[in-house]
């Protein structure tokens, strides 16, 4: 079940991902592959779940573990825990694979095996992607080691600083925006690689991190007419709306045709729906929501149950029926009518042990084919896109720039545009939109919107933390004091066992 929206056709190409100048580059499907293997960094198991949106979701205390990662909330993460060390060394294999990219595609180019302009995008690419590794080492771990071109040492370097890897994030963004075209400029055959777009919102976000307002604003001022909000938000994660108008750079992933989805699982899937998914309907539960979230949303706002649900309601997207999995038709079918809704009120769906909350996100309960690990055969693995940056979190991040900048009113104006999707004024032009809940206090409205906007996808806690009134947020929202050092991530022991040049981050 493809979406019709977009070819996922560039991930049915052979991924070359052992890159050396060896190989025999002579066609230019060759480099196409060749950047391809630098793609290919994101497929693993946990690299999207346990690397990335563990921390962009437990640190905010937005979502809770069940099972043996409950350290998240105590702000506790040893520097054992093996996604972290999956999450470094694929990081780097990515980057390594990016600057061996470099000079091949230049030969290529110079022996004419491909022409400028394919030459200059898949260039553009590999600086993006590069980027992109060293953006997201950067908001987990701080300062990492940087390597810009092919290592030629042992490669045991010291780390930089965390400001220096945002200046080189954004030397490659800005690169990458040169030799890359614009979303619409592409074949569809293309969609999903990188563009312009994507390499200005990261360019952006490299700025407000080295706090370089001004510099943040003209990046994301770029956007403007190239990318808009999808009016309703509840189909921004449909699956069949991926690479959707709003959406500016998402990871594809793909499920073969015909293929059972469980964990002899295709590397090209994930288990970020599953994992979320309430214990009763998949058999996991392991992702489950705060209550306080559910309730922090205002009254009228159409992100609350596209985000989050509780007991009693139905799963708002049209492509999912809570009823039509086979756990719900087996243990929830009573006189020939199957329960429709998570849990009830009078019994919430809290797992066997009625450990859990109650309360599960949806943004990425979107697949129908992901029935969870009942059954035969079991579907648990998904081949639904993860987004990584979309339209909403630059208006978002621009708001906070203009504040930043000292453009309190401009900031209130573009923050604006979300809310106003947020309570169905872009269907509705009657719809009432009310004040902020934070009221006057203009940085906690952006924070604010971080938070509903953002919430159950792979960016709220970079973004609070970019901001630098993290602990303050989490002190207001939870009443939870973060302990010194420990809003980063500890550099994996593993690491720093193969590498004695690295110091591990203080309170580690």
């Amino acid at each position: 079940m493809l979406p019709t929206s977009c070819s996922k056709e560039f991930f049915e190409k052979d991924n070359v991902t052992d890159i050396t100048g060896d190989a025999l580059f002579n066609k230019p499907e060759d480099g196409v592959n060749l950047v391809n293997g630098v793609y290919n960094t994101f497929m693993n198991v946990d690299f999207m779940l346990k690397s990335l949106w563990y921390q962009a979701n437990f640190l905010s205390q937005d979502f809770k573990n069940y099972g043996s990662d409950t350290f998240f909330e105590r702000y506790e993460v040893p520097a054992s825990f093996d996604p972290l060390n999956i999450f470094w060394v694929r990081c780097y294999a990515g980057i390594a694979r990016a600057n061996s990219a470099f000079p091949i595609i230049e030969k290529m180019k110079a022996d004419g095996v491909m022409d400028e302009a394919l030459a200059n995008r898949l260039a553009g690419e590999a600086y993006f992607l590069r980027g992109v590794f060293y953006y997201y080492l950067a908001t987990n771990f701080g300062g990492v080691p940087l390597e810009l071109q092919t290592v030629t040492d042992n490669g045991l370097h010291p780390r930089n600083t965390q400001d220096e890897v945002f200046a080189a994030v954004a030397a490659d963004m800005a690169r990458a925006a040169e030799l890359l075209p614009w979303r619409e400029e592409m074949q569809q055959a293309d969609l999903g690689r990188a563009t312009k777009g994507a390499a200005y919102a990261y360019l952006g976000g490299a700025n407000m991190w080295l706090k370089k307002y001004p510099e943040a604003i003209t990046a994301y001022n770029q956007l403007e007419g190239h990318y808009q909000l999808m009016e309703r938000f509840i189909d921004i994660h449909e699956f069949n709306q991926q690479n959707n108008k709003e959406s500016i750079f998402e990871v594809q992933f793909f499920a073969p045709e015909g293929s059972i989805q469980d964990w002899s699982h295709s590397n090209l899937t994930h288990w970020l729906s599953s994992f979320g998914m309430p214990e009763e309907v998949s058999n996991f539960g392991y992702a489950y929501a705060d209550k306080k979230l559910y309730d922090s949303f205002q009254a009228g706002d159409t992100r609350k149950l596209a985000t989050v649900i509780g007991p009693g309601d139905v799963h708002p997207s049209p492509a999912i029926r809570i009823a039509n999995y086979p756990n719900i038709k087996a243990n929830y079918t009573v006189n020939g009518v199957t329960m429709n809704t998570n849990g009830t009120v009078a019994n919430p769906w809290k797992g066997a042990d009625k450990a859990r909350s109650g309360y599960y996100g949806v943004k990425l309960w979107r697949d129908p084919n992901v029935t969870g690990g009942t059954g035969s055969p079991n579907y648990i693995f998904s081949g639904q896109n993860v987004i990584m940056m979309r339209y909403a979190e630059v208006l978002i991040s621009k708001a906070e720039a203009q504040f930043r900048a000292g453009d309190q009113a401009g900031a209130l104006q573009t923050i604006q545009k979300v809310r106003d999707r947020a309570f169905g004024k872009l269907t509705n032009s009657s719809a009432v939109v009310p004040a902020p809940a934070a009221g006057s206090d203009v940085l906690n409205v952006i924070l604010d919107e971080y938070r509903h906007e953002l919430a159950g996808e792979v960016s709220l806690w970079f973004d609070l933390r970019r901001s630098g009134q993290h602990k303050e947020f989490v002190m207001r929202t939870y009443g939870i004091n973060i302990p010194a050092g420990k809003d980063l991530m500890p550099i994996p022991q593993a690491v720093l066992a193969s590498n004695g040049t690295l110091t591990q981050n203080p309170s580690y």
